[in-house]
């Protein structure tokens, strides 16, 4: 019998780890801030909670109008090479929005000091795991084979893998102003290269999701159930129909990550009479240091 373990970014905060985007706004937002003006949901969310769905929005129309001068029509007359400067400065200038945010996020991730972690509990012996975390926390600090872990989205020293859920966009050519078209290709495929392609690494591991053996229980472990990663509990479900869910999330005075992770578990089909919902304070005391 099998016990499967779903490892949420709330479990490294719980060992005291600094993973939250609470402190990678801390670290970031004077370098970032320039480039998520462009993006309208960052507007509304600055602590960066959202940090990975507010990349799926981008204002390319404002990004344009700020990231080079367009030429006029006497200009593109006179030259062509007027409208190839403008569609390799609006490439440039693309591409460097793109590659500051990835360096920034993998960067802050790698340079988590795993040392700083405390240990507050002690698994189920035989685990199997699911890390949706970037982090050695488990291996490191817990002592759990590499083989017994799956890094659904990247290891941090590798390769780390994020962004939004939303639909790849495919836009039509732009009848307007086609001199224009490459730019305008260009600025269409930011919202693109942030997107987190989930069904593709779902499929990649299908397999090994599935072939867990005889799974009786499913612990899940500081996981926010965010949508996008709902196909891959989905998949556990489908797998292991007959096991119980124990779900262990932060309860605040504000914030309640018990209640709502119990909801939108419900939601896609864990059935009510097999999921439990703890708050993760409890964890050391259900599952003690030995």
């Amino acid at each position: 019998m099998t016990t499967l373990i779903i490892i949420g970014n709330g479990f490294d905060i719980q060992n005291n780890l600094p993973t939250s985007y609470w402190h990678f706004h801390q670290e970031y937002n004077e370098r970032l801030n320039e480039h998520f003006v462009y993006f309208p949901d960052f507007f509304d969310d600055q602590a960066w909670s959202r940090f990975e769905e507010n990349l799926g929005l981008f204002d390319d129309d404002n990004f344009s109008e700020n990231a080079a001068l367009q030429p006029s029509m006497d200009d593109m007359i006179e030259s062509s090479k007027y409208v190839n400067g403008y569609n390799d400065e609006i490439s440039q200038k693309t591409d460097e929005l793109v590659d500051d945010i990835n360096s920034a996020f993998t960067t802050w991730i790698r340079r988590v000091d795993i040392g700083q972690a405390t240990k507050c509990m002690e698994f189920p012996k035989g685990s199997k795991f699911i890390n949706f975390n970037y982090t050695s926390t488990l291996q490191d600090v817990y002592l759990v084979p590499e083989k017994d872990v799956l890094h659904i989205h990247g290891k941090a020293r590798l390769n780390v893998i994020f962004g939004h859920g939303n639909q790849l966009s495919s836009l039509a050519p732009n009848d307007d102003s086609p001199w224009f078209e490459e730019s305008y290709q260009t600025l269409a495929s930011v919202t693109n290269k942030f997107h987190k392609p989930v069904y593709k690494i779902l499929e990649e591991h299908r397999e090994h999701l599935e072939s867990y053996g005889d799974v009786t229980k499913i612990i899940v472990i500081g996981h926010s159930i965010n949508d996008i990663d709902i196909p891959y509990l989905k998949c556990i479900l489908n797998g292991y129909p007959d096991a119980v869910w124990r779900n262990w999330n932060h309860k605040g005075e504000e914030t309640d990550g018990v209640s709502d992770t119990h909801g939108k578990l419900l939601s896609f089909g864990v059935p009510s009479d097999k999921l439990y919902s703890l708050a993760s304070k409890k964890l050391g005391r259900a599952y003690p240091i030995s």
